[in-house]
């Protein structure tokens, strides 16, 4: 099957709805990630079939619940996503919710060059990409609990992850994390962790990911409260 059947029918069984210029977009990014992909050194995955359904479908599967956790009654304006990479899953994100403003972090010169290549060359309004370390961002006025919902599919320790991620969102905000199978360890291990940083564990949200034989779940975490000041911690200092 050819990539344009496989996405197509991919959105079909997610339910998620499309238009030509959206799968267009889609096509063109993937286009890109794979040309681009030993130059910048994007993803491990190398052929296009590969990067389509282990990071594009994968990143796009959380729109299955576009209404519930984009569209409610908090007003989603402004989406933050941390350790973006190839713009994972941000810059999909941003072609299918095109009145959000996402902001694209990553510490990796390389990558951010390709995102501001990515972002010109698919002309995406809605993006703003940033370059730096999340630990030290995340204490500055400009990014500290600004953000409506912060995004992390980063593969990191989960303890780490949250305590980079949480001060990020602002109050009665949303934390998204994908998450393998392992959330359950995780969260059996870590959950006092959360608690800490102001956070409380609000759903788990299941999918599965067209074409991927592998476990996805969405851990979904509020903001209660302020994160105390201390955190993040000096990435060193975090276990």
């Amino acid at each position: 099957m050819d990539i344009d059947n496989i996405l197509k029918l991919s959105l079909k069984e997610l339910g998620i709805n499309f238009s030509k210029a959206q799968v267009s977009l889609v096509k063109e990014y993937l286009n890109l990630v794979y040309k681009h992909n030993k130059k910048f050194n994007l993803v491990g995955t190398k052929d296009k079939e590969g990067i389509l359904i282990r990071h594009i479908l994968d990143s796009i599967s959380i729109l299955k619940y576009k209404k519930y956790l984009f569209y409610n009654t908090n007003n989603v304006e402004k989406i933050l996503d941390v350790g973006t990479g190839a713009g994972l899953p941000g810059v999909l994100l941003s072609i299918f919710l095109s009145d959000k403003l996402f902001y694209l972090l990553d510490k990796t010169l390389k990558r951010i060059n390709f995102l501001n290549l990515l972002v010109k060359e698919l002309k995406l309004e809605n993006i703003k990409v940033i370059r730096g370390r999340a630990e030290e961002l995340a204490k500055e006025y400009l990014y500290r609990e600004n953000f409506d919902i912060v995004l992390a599919r980063a593969v990191t320790s989960f303890n780490i992850l949250s305590e980079l991620i949480i001060p990020f969102c602002r109050i009665n905000g949303k934390i998204i994390f994908y998450k393998s199978k392992k959330v359950f360890i995780e969260l059996a291990e870590h959950r006092e962790v959360i608690s800490k940083l102001g956070g409380k564990v609000d759903n788990l949200l299941e999918v599965k990911v067209p074409y991927l034989d592998e476990y996805r779940t969405f851990l979904i975490i509020n903001k209660a409260k302020k994160a105390p000041r201390i955190y993040p911690r000096n990435f060193k200092k975090i276990k």
